[in-house]
């Protein structure tokens, strides 16, 4: 009984916790990068989570990669999550590309209660630039889906029970990206643009839209200082604000703060020819530490 309630208990946070983002696959935080910092790199996020926290960063990367991160949210091996991401340059003028996938299942005694995907296809380019400035336009067109799974059926545990369906929607989210010297960025994303839709009927919900604006600042080429506001109709507006400082040309620590709810991240990179490891812990208010890994590779695109 104490292991059902601790589920239950457990789930029932993480979902209030989720029920603004776009669906439960969309937690705040995806990879190390983002955890570590609390997605305060809106403006400049250089590794392989650009395309999933502001497209127009993608261009902010110099070469392809691919990467995979994994995390088992609030330390609850039933909800593992898991993104892949690559990107590569396209011919000159036509700016990069990136590709994304996202997966999340919620399991209980071995059988899944649901699962959850989300595939994204980004695009950044440059729209002006100049000898000290650049402005940088992205946007990524996601298609979500969830299968709800089986109810419990007579049995209780969901052996017997009913297929009760699935549903998909497609989002599009729109960002932009200003360079100044090299050492000043602003960003500036909306997600869900078109305020996708999930189901139909009484059962229909809506994907809430939301804005997030970030400014970053480098006072030397070893520290980056990043601060963003992440406003959702009907939430009180989010401060996140993070710092990164380059060790030594291998070593990158990590650190951040969030506001409503309070919450900290710390992390580091290790980066040795051309592979990362990158590692984060979340922390939460009531809920328990969350750690985040991820693996990437960058390589010479073709063009």
């Amino acid at each position: 009984m104490k292991n059902i309630f601790t589920y239950l208990l457990t789930y029932s946070l993480f979902l209030l916790t989720c029920s603004f983002a776009q669906v439960t696959t969309d937690a705040p935080y995806k990879t190390p990068a983002m955890g570590a910092l609390m997605g305060s790199n809106i403006a400049l996020s250089s590794d392989g989570s650009s395309m999933l926290l502001n497209p127009a960063a993608l261009n902010s990367v110099e070469n392809g990669y691919v990467m995979a991160a994994t995390q088992q949210v609030f330390n609850q091996s039933f909800l593992p999550y898991n993104v892949l991401t690559t990107s590569l340059n396209l011919p000159a003028g036509l700016g990069k590309l990136g590709l994304s996938f996202e997966s999340m299942t919620v399991s209980y005694q071995d059988r899944t209660l649901s699962g959850e995907t989300a595939v994204g296809l980004s695009h950044a380019f440059t729209l002006r630039e100049d000898r000290i400035s650049t402005l940088n336009m992205g946007y990524t067109v996601n298609y979500m889906s969830v299968d709800y799974g089986q109810s419990a059926g007579t049995a209780g545990d969901g052996s017997n029970g009913m297929d009760l369906g699935n549903s998909s929607a497609i989002g599009f989210d729109l960002g932009f990206q200003a360079t100044l010297s090299k050492r000043h960025w602003l960003g500036v994303v909306v997600h869900n643009v078109n305020r996708p839709q999930l189901g139909s009927g009484s059962a229909t919900s809506m994907l809430p839209r939301d804005i997030q604006a970030g400014f970053s600042y480098a006072p030397t080429r070893q520290v980056v200082t990043s601060f963003s506001l992440v406003s959702s109709p009907g939430l009180t507006t989010e401060f996140h604000a993070g710092l990164e400082y380059a060790l030594n040309p291998s070593l990158i620590l990590r650190s951040g703060i969030q506001s409503g709810p309070n919450r900290y991240g710390a992390g580091f990179s290790f980066q040795a020819r051309g592979v990362a490891l990158d590692y984060a812990m979340l922390t939460h208010p009531v809920l328990p530490v969350t750690h985040q890994f991820s693996l990437a590779y960058a390589f010479v695109s073709p063009f």
